[in-house]
């Protein structure tokens, strides 16, 4: 029987199973690791991943496995959610790169028309915005919508976003504050 199946990990802050998994090798921590990132992350990768819940069940595989192969490089002190999502970060990156060919063979085709704008007046609810916001999120560059999502969607901080993609965090500010300004013009209508 092993030691580790007497010890509490749930009690265990992210910090205390990473060093353990990186110190050890510790299965036991990893799994709680897995157990709390698990569901974050896939939904993560669905809504990077335009809704693919098969890349996103792989993406979040891939990512645990960087994890336990990569543990050396874990720092100790080193916030395990910013760890993670830079892994997770890298690895949309990657894909990003390898679809590159696939958005430029698209942006030679002729655009289509735009349809005429409709001045019927809107119903302005929670859910009539929600959906607006979701489709202008849509149209932004990859990397602004990785900055909505991370800072939006997962909460986290300018630092560590900033930690995450590798650039300042005044650089993080000024993005997310022009990205916003957008938002804001866009969905005026909805004020």
């Amino acid at each position: 029987m092993r030691l580790s199946l007497f010890k509490n990990y749930k009690a265990w802050s992210d910090e205390q199973l990473a060093e353990s998994v990186c110190r050890s090798a510790d299965e036991g921590a990893f799994e709680e690791l897995y157990h709390r990132y698990a569901r974050l992350l896939q939904g993560f990768f669905f809504r990077r991943m335009g809704g693919d819940e098969e890349q996103a069940a792989d993406l979040m595989q891939d990512t645990f496995m960087k994890i336990w192969s990569a543990r050396a490089d874990y720092k100790e002190g080193q916030s395990f959610r910013t760890w993670i999502f830079t892994i997770a970060y890298n690895l949309c990156k990657n894909i990003y790169r390898s679809n590159q060919h696939e958005e430029e063979y698209l942006s030679t085709l002729p655009e289509e028309e735009p349809a005429e704008e409709d001045d019927t007046p809107v119903k302005l609810d929670a859910e009539t915005l929600d959906k607006a916001l979701k489709k202008e999120v849509a149209l932004l560059s990859e990397q602004q919508q990785m900055l909505f999502e991370l800072r939006f969607t997962q909460e986290l901080s300018v630092r560590e976003i900033a930690e995450i993609i590798g650039i300042a965090e005044g650089t993080v500010k000024s993005r997310l504050h022009t990205m916003i300004q957008q938002l804001r013009i866009k969905l005026k209508d909805y004020e």
